[in-house]
This record gives structure tokens, C-alpha cells and sequence, in this order.
């Protein structure tokens, strides 16, 4: 061995110190070379957070000495969200050609700014990383950071995250090549959900549609109430996830801001029908006043979140706000649910058991969302039943299920109480109108009386004492007697007996089947007291209690007095007998033993006949005559 090469070994041994300097590596070291879709970095990073308004060339003198916990991505703290984030990891390409990779910092950042300094003095030369376009600040959530063959560079990330509780800190590194499908990869793992979350914002629309429909129909105001809290519902589920994982303007406007305002002017709208619909102002005086109060509270909450919004960046107070409503809103929604429990009205049972279902599946939401529990295996981590939206979802469900339930009792109830009251109404105006009629009746027979005593008083009198005067001139002219004064007696005694008998007919205290029965006996008993008839006359004991106006009982009785006239005229009896039978009709039966009526000769008999048949037919009544070993002539009459 030569002594050249012997003293050269021996030389760079002894002074190690001279030999060229090689870049330090270590196992955080991320390989971008070895990259070939995207790879979590979150071990290999450390981190640290500062105030606004700190120099960028500040950042290397940070102490990045602590690693990200494992909870960033369930629950950032408040005090993390204000501030600038900042990461600090070392990269490394073994490659013999250039990597380009994206730094994807998590859900969601407004700005990420990337820095690259060498790795044995990182505290100079610190570069700006700028992106195709030659801008340092990046709102998309992804920067790109390139890497020349075989060097060695320390990367410092500058994050400032939304100020919303939808952030999460996730760090990646993506290749190039595959960034499309990373940011398809997120709305993949999604699909589930929002797939979900479609379906119910198009079974919340039907809601909208039908409340419309409710409110042209009867113009209750409380639907287009509820119709206004199912389209906020619904766009908000709808916006939540047709934006996920947008790094647009909007989205970041609506996560931070316009969610929130969308969700208590939903609230608003809610009080304010459950108000209406169940009628709180007159029945339930503490529920009117406790939904007021808090509808009052969600307007002032609404107003102090958009001034602190727009005046600046003090997310810590208006977080205080939003959570605080939705804790106050929770207490409410305890308190009405024991309120009604304590009522046995069932349409505020429904509503309690909906806002139940609602409280419960919310708070499962609450906790899968902020705690590390999961229903299905880590592997299955964006398992739909691992999402909370899809809990909230359900418990939405089910609270417009029984929603419905109650709006289907509520109309049932209205519609028995409608019927009621149309009922109510008929009897009330059938009752006036029945009152009419009786008050009418009142006055026809009071009229009937007034006349009846009239012609007793004026008229009876008045015949009777002419009637008298013609017997006593008669008795006095003894047998001089002229024609004209028996004519006289004769008509006066005629006269007198139908004044009688109209008398009787317009008395209203004679309307009975018993008074006619009783009137027709005895005048048939004395029509033929001096005859060579003998009147036999048989009728119900007891007579049957029947109401029979006068109208139907002249009739009958001239009716009878004619066929009695007719007998005594033509029959040549010497036995009538006189049937009368009461049930459901009225009949009366006369039958003598006289020579017969000759049916087929009735001449003699036209006129009485037909004005008998005029007068049953008048009272919807029947008349028949029939040869029956002599004579018989039936009346008949429903009672």
C-alpha cells in the first residue's frame, strides 16, 4: 500500500472536522420523493400559535417544540381559532428530479401562507413559497410547496383557520398529480350523508308546500310561520352539505356567519308558530309568555352576533354568543316539555314528544361531534352512523312525524267541533224557526178562539133568539100558522146547529181524536132520536190520545153528517150502527140495513158523494161505499 494513501487516511481521521459537510437527517424528515397520494404528516410536525400582527421573519425564532394532540380534529379551542397557527416540519427529496406536492392544512383554512429556510440554519434566508400565480397567501386550502432533487428544506406553514367550530386540523401532503381526486376523495367520503341530508331537505320542501297549501286554504297565519322554519331548515341542511370541504367565499361567509343566522331566524319562526298553533295567548298564559321572551332573546342574540361580526375579528365573544343561545334554547325546550307534560291536552303531547325525539338525537349528535365516540369500528370512521348530522337528521324526522301527527288531530278536533257547531246551528235555527211556527200557531188559535167566541156571542145569540121568537109566534098562531114562519124556525134551527158545529171546529182545545169521536156521537145519537132508525154506536175505551187540528175534523164530521142524511133520506133502515176503530189510522165505519145504494145508479147521491170524496181527498184521507146488506160507508184517515 502506498505511503501517500496511508498518510491520507490517517490525516481525515484525526481531523474528521476537515472533511465536506453533510446535511442533517433525522426520522421526521418527510420524504416528498416516496409521496404517491397524499400522506398525513401530523406526527412529523410541530407547532405553535401566536397573536395577530407578528412578522413573518419572526417565525423561525418561534419554540416549535410541541406536537399537535390528538383531539384537533374533534374540538379546536376558542383561544387556537383567533390566533395564527403556525406548523414547522423538515422535507426531504432523494429523488434525482424535482417533487411538487401540496400542503392541505385541514377544514377549513381562510389563509395558509408556506415558508422554506435551509436546514442547517433556518433562521436565514427564509423564502416566501408563491404559488403558479405568483401569490404568497392562498385561501383555497392548499398550497404548493416544490422540492429540488436531493435537498433538504425546513417548511413553515402559516394557518389561519375560520372562525367557525367546523375547522379541523388534519395536515397533508399531496402529490401533484392526484389533488383532483384528493379533493373528490373528501365529498366521496361524504356521499353517504349528503345523500341523506338531500332526501330530507326534499321531504322538508313537501313540508313547505303543503303548509303553503294549508295556509290558502284557511289563511292560518301559523303555517306560513312553520313553512318559514322548514325552508330555513332545510337550506341550511342542504347548504351544509353541498359545501363541504368548499374553500369558497360563501362557504366561508356561511360557516362562520350565515349558518347561525339562518338557524335562529329558523328558531324565530318555530316559536312563533308553536305560539299560533297551539293558541298559547288564550290557553296557555306561561308558555305565551316563556316563547315570547325567548323569541326576544334570539332577536337581541341575532343583532349582538351581526354588529360583533362585522365590527371585527372577536370570535371568542360572538362563540360565547352562539353557544350561549343554543343553551338557552335548550333550557327552553326542557321547561316547555315538563310545562306540557303537566297538561292532558294530547295536540301539545304530540308536539312534546316530537321535541323529545329532537333534544335527544341533537344531543347524540353533540357528542359524536365533540367526543372521540364512535357507533361503528375506526376503520369505518366515515361510516354514516358516525356522522352526527345524520342523528340530527332523525331527530328532525321524527319531529315533523309528530308534527303531523298533531296537525292531524288538530284538524280532526276542528273538523268535529265545525260539525258541532253546524249541528248547533241547525237546531238552533230549526228550534226559531219551530218557535215561529208555534208563535204562529198561538196566534191562529188565539184569532180561532177570539171568532169562535164572537159568533157564540154575537151571532148564537142572535139566531137563537130568532129561532125562539118564530116558536113562540108559531104557539100563538097555533093552527094559522103561515109557511114562511116555519120556514123561519126550520132555518134558524139549521143555521144554529152548523154555527155549533163551526164553533166547536175553530176552538183549538177540540184538537183531538177524542173530541171528534165524542162531537160525532152525540150529534148522531140526536139526529136520530125521532126517527125510525135506532143509531148503534160503537168506539174505542179508552180513546186513543191524537192530536187532529180542525181543519181534518170538520171535514170528517161533514163528511159523517152527510152519509147520516143520506141514510135517514134513502135507506129505509131501521138499524145504523156506527164503527169506530183508533190505531194508526183513523176509521170510521157506517153500515145500515137498509134496501142498498145502487152503484150503478148513483145520481141521487153525485152531489153528496162527490163533496164527501173532495173533503177526505182535501185531508189526504180515503172514502169508500159498498152494498154490504144495505149500505156501507167507510172513512179512513192516518194519524
Amino acid at each position: 500500500m502506498p505511503k501517500s494513501f496511508i498518510v491520507l487516511i490517517i490525516f481525515f481521521f484525526i481531523f474528521p472536522h476537515l472533511l465536506p459537510a453533510q446535511e442533517k437527517t433525522d426520522s421526521n424528515t418527510i420524504d416528498v420523493s416516496s409521496i404517491h397520494y397524499a400522506r398525513s404528516i401530523a406526527s412529523n410536525v410541530s407547532w405553535t400559535s401566536k397573536k395577530m400582527g407578528i412578522t413573518d421573519d419572526s417565525i423561525p425564532y418561534f419554540n416549535f417544540s410541541e406536537k399537535l394532540p390528538s383531539n384537533f380534529n374533534l374540538s379546536l379551542p376558542v383561544s387556537i381559532i383567533e390566533k395564527n397557527i403556525y406548523f414547522s416540519f423538515s422535507l426531504s427529496n432523494n429523488a434525482d428530479s424535482s417533487s411538487e406536492v401540496f400542503f392541505f392544512a385541514g377544514l377549513y383554512c381562510k389563509r395558509i401562507q408556506l415558508f422554506t429556510a435551509h436546514r442547517n440554519d433556518p433562521t436565514k434566508n427564509i423564502k416566501v413559497i408563491k404559488d403558479s400565480a405568483g401569490n404568497s397567501v392562498s385561501t383555497s386550502g392548499l398550497m404548493m410547496l416544490k422540492v429540488d432533487p436531493h435537498e433538504n428544506v425546513q417548511v413553515y406553514a402559516k394557518v389561519k383557520l375560520l372562525s367557525s367550530g367546523a375547522n379541523t386540523i388534519s395536515p397533508r401532503l399531496i402529490n401533484k398529480n392526484f389533488i383532483n381526486d384528493f379533493k373528490n376523495n373528501q365529498q366521496v367520503r361524504k356521499s353517504a350523508i349528503n345523500l341523506f341530508t338531500y332526501m330530507v331537505s326534499g321531504i322538508l320542501l313537501m313540508m313547505i308546500f303543503y303548509s303553503f297549501a294549508s295556509y290558502i286554504q284557511n289563511f292560518n297565519v301559523e303555517f306560513l310561520y312553520y313553512a318559514a322554519y322548514v325552508f330555513l331548515t332545510a337550506s341550511l341542511l342542504f347548504l351544509k352539505s353541498y359545501m363541504f370541504a368548499s374553500h369558497s367565499t360563501f362557504n366561508y361567509f356561511f360557516e362562520e356567519y350565515f349558518d347561525f343566522i339562518m338557524q335562529g331566524c329558523g328558531f324565530v319562526f318555530y316559536l312563533l308558530f308553536f305560539r299560533k298553533f297551539l293558541d298559547t295567548r288564550q290557553k296557555y298564559h306561561f308558555l305565551e309568555k316563556l316563547l315570547s321572551f325567548s323569541n326576544w332573546v334570539i332577536l337581541v342574540s341575532l343583532t349582538a352576533f351581526s354588529i360583533i361580526y362585522f365590527s371585527g375579528d372577536n370570535f371568542t365573544l360572538w362563540n360565547t354568543i352562539e353557544n350561549g343561545l343554543k343553551e338557552f334554547l335548550l333550557v327552553i325546550g326542557v321547561i316547555f316539555i315538563v310545562y306540557g307534560l303537566t297538561k292532558k291536552d294530547i295536540l301539545i303531547r304530540y308536539l312534546i314528544t316530537g321535541q323529545i325525539c329532537l333534544i335527544v338525537f341533537s344531543l347524540i349528535s353533540l357528542l359524536l361531534i365533540i367526543t372521540p365516540l364512535h357507533f361503528t369500528s375506526a376503520t369505518s370512521q366515515f361510516s354514516i352512523f358516525n356522522d352526527g348530522l345524520f342523528y340530527y337528521e332523525i331527530g328532525l324526522m321524527l319531529e315533523l312525524t309528530f308534527f303531523l301527527l298533531g296537525l292531524a288531530y288538530k284538524n280532526k278536533m276542528e273538523i268535529i267541533t265545525t260539525v258541532k257547531e253546524r249541528e248547533q246551528l241547525k237546531l238552533d235555527n230549526e228550534r226559531k224557526e219551530f218557535e215561529k211556527q208555534m208563535a204562529i200557531l198561538e196566534a191562529k188559535q188565539e184569532e180561532r178562539n177570539r171568532i169562535s167566541a164572537d159568533m157564540h156571542d154575537e151571532l148564537g145569540s142572535g139566531v137563537t133568539a130568532i129561532h125562539l121568537m118564530s116558536e113562540i109566534v108559531k104557539s100563538k098562531m097555533k093552527e094559522n100558522t103561515l109557511p114562511e114562519i116555519e120556514k123561519i124556525s126550520h132555518s134558524a134551527g139549521e143555521l144554529l146547529n152548523k154555527m155549533n158545529t163551526i164553533i166547536w171546529t175553530m176552538i183549538s182545545s177540540n184538537d183531538s181524536v177524542e173530541s171528534l169521536i165524542t162531537y160525532i156521537r152525540i150529534y148522531a145519537l140526536e139526529f136520530f132520536e125521532n126517527t125510525p132508525i135506532d143509531c148503534h154506536f160503537n168506539m174505542p175505551d179508552p180513546i186513543p190520545a191524537k192530536d187532529m187540528n180542525g181543519e181534518k175534523r170538520r171535514n170528517i164530521f161533514l163528511c159523517v153528517k152527510e152519509a147520516l142524511n143520506n141514510a135517514l133520506k134513502h135507506s129505509n133502515a131501521t138499524n145504523l150502527t156506527i164503527d169506530i176503530t183508533v190505531s194508526q189510522k183513523l176509521i170510521i165505519s157506517i153500515l145500515d140495513d137498509g134496501i142498498g145504494i145502487n152503484l150503478d145508479n148513483l145520481r141521487k147521491f153525485s152531489n153528496g158523494l162527490t163533496n164527501m170524496k173532495k173533503r177526505m181527498h182535501a185531508i189526504e184521507g180515503s172514502f169508500t161505499i159498498e152494498n154490504h146488506l144495505g149500505t156501507k160507508v167507510i172513512f179512513e184517515l192516518d194519524l
